[in-house]
């Protein structure tokens, strides 16, 4: 009987402790670490990322100058010291308190201040799991307000110039160590300062320091401030180091123009990820009336621009491509302000890391896309020269476009466009008389329609078809399609440049031959 109980016994404490191992164990796995603190301002914001080694659990109290997080089953890495002073718009300083053996108190001193947001971002790729507290600032910087003086007879154009990454998000890394968005946010400033020297023109930057800034909040600046232009800057990026060259996109609501734009597109989409935006303003995903506005006359514009923008890169620096490259990039969603992504350079081949590097390529670099911009908006230097050109009368043939033209007669799309008081966006019709610039001695062949031939007839009348728009149709392609343009598809339509091309529309097509 004594060896029964003494074997019951045995059993019991074994499983005690089994049991007590366990628990041990699981305590112990359960135990959060905080691995470190990092802090940055932004204008409307200053953050406080906690990096810790496991998804945490906290609670959080609020008082008007304090927040405070308790982190149960919680510890605290060697390396952080027991006060933080950090001495930023909306804060001054955290203090860790151990209230007892598992349990830290992470107390935040606050300054002036209109709010606190606190939210957890879970590990992606080579970032941990982190605690994020966002103390919202009671003003916006004073730069995202644009104000003209009251003598000024007419408004800026302001050109949005978006340094791509930030904050969380360095980008691409260089072998030698150099980091994209610090690249890219030198060459934005330069690209400011010289656009700012043009008259009637004004640059803005998304960001102005070392913050991420969401995709939102980006386009938002743009919309808030009537941009004519937006140009997000990029340091190109490959496994193959020597890769090299400059490159632009335009946004694609479909297909990329290739796998490597499709590549770059969903490595450039996960920004907001790695900057670390919380779901709530991350997801600026458009409703289908706005994506049909993309597909036509904006993605238009901003092709014009690209072409241009191609132009004077190539000037500077080796171009990637020879033509202008598509992908569905998220920062270029914007429904009526033409937007690119450029590519300066590939931080990631040595000579172009050494380049972009060096202040006298940034200079340059800049140079080449203030004139891109000017010659796309038509700036006042380009008023000046055409004001010395001898003129003739054109009309405009099916297939002709302005930089044809250009070509044709030896000038600027800037020239052509003060000639006529256009505007880049304005259509191009077909048997249109436009100002060309009479500089070649066979000008008389081309340029048959003088004044005196206004009331002359130009041939039958033309044939249409009626055609149902399509799931990813845009004008551009309806109007490469159908041997025309998009000016003429516009016009033929009533239709005008901003209106969008919806799905199961019914347009009018011009008679492909042998249907007529």
């Amino acid at each position: 009987m004594m060896y029964k109980e003494n074997k019951v016994f045995k059993k019991f404490i074994y499983l005690l402790a089994i049991l007590i191992v366990v628990a041990i164990s699981t305590n112990c796995h359960a135990s959060i670490k905080i691995l470190n603190v990092r802090h940055w301002s932004a204008p409307d914001h200053t953050r406080i990322v906690l990096d810790v080694d496991d998804a945490p659990v906290y609670e959080v109290r609020e008082s008007e100058n304090f927040l405070v997080l308790n982190f149960k089953e919680s510890s605290v890495h060697k390396s952080i010291p027991h006060k933080v002073f950090i001495n930023k718009p909306g804060i001054k300083k955290i203090v860790f308190h151990h209230t007892d053996r598992n349990t830290i108190e992470i107390e935040f001193s606050l300054d002036k201040h209109q709010k606190i947001e606190v939210f957890k971002l879970k590990k992606f790729q080579d970032k941990p799991d982190r605690v994020v507290v966002d103390i919202i600032l009671e003003q916006a910087a004073k730069e995202e307000k644009i104000t003209e003086p009251l003598q000024t007879p007419k408004k800026k154009k302001i050109i949005v110039i978006d340094p791509g990454h930030g904050g969380e998000d360095p980008g691409a890394i260089g072998k030698n160590g150099t980091y994209e968005k610090n690249i890219v946010l030198s060459i934005g400033r330069e690209i400011k300062k010289a656009i700012n020297k043009i008259p009637g023109y004004r640059a803005v930057l998304t960001r102005d320091g070392d913050y991420y800034v969401s995709f939102k909040k980006r386009l938002q600046k743009a919309k808030d401030l009537g941009a004519s232009l937006f140009i997000s800057v990029h340091a190109d990026a490959a496994r193959n180091c020597s890769a090299k060259g400059s490159s632009v996109y335009c946004l694609s609501t479909g297909a990329a123009s290739n796998e490597a734009a499709r590549l770059l597109a969903r490595n450039e989409n996960l920004s907001d990820i790695l900057g670390g935006v919380p779901d709530s303003e991350g997801n600026n995903e458009s409703n289908q009336i706005i994506m049909n506005m993309f597909q036509t006359n904006t993605i238009n514009l901003s092709k014009i621009y690209a072409g241009i923008l191609m132009k004077h890169l190539g000037a500077v620096n080796c171009l990637k491509y020879k033509s202008v490259q598509e992908a569905p990039f998220r920062v270029l969603k914007l429904p009526d302000i033409p937007a690119v992504l450029v590519e300066t350079a590939y931080i990631s081949n040595p000579e172009e890391e050494r380049l972009l590097k060096k202040p006298k390529f940034q200079k340059t670099l800049a140079a080449a896309i203030t004139s891109s911009v000017a010659e796309y908006l038509s700036g006042t230097a380009a008023a000046s020269e055409s004001n010395e050109v001898i003129t003739n009368y054109y009309k405009v043939k099916r297939g002709d476009t302005l930089f044809s033209l250009a070509r044709l007669f030896n000038t600027k799309v800037v020239v052509l466009l003060e000639l006529n008081n256009m505007k880049p966006e304005d259509p191009l019709y077909a048997d249109q008389r436009i100002i060309v610039p009479a500089n070649k001695e066979d000008n008389k062949k081309i340029t048959d329609d003088m004044p005196d031939n206004k009331n002359k007839s130009y041939g039958r009348q033309k044939a249409y078809r009626i055609y149902t728009v399509k799931k990813g149709d845009t004008l551009f392609f309806l109007a490469k399609d159908n041997s025309t343009t998009v000016q003429e598809l516009l016009k033929i339509n009533n239709m005008k440049s901003a209106d969008p091309l919806l799905y199961g529309q019914k347009i009018k097509l011009p008679q492909k031959a042998g249907n007529i």
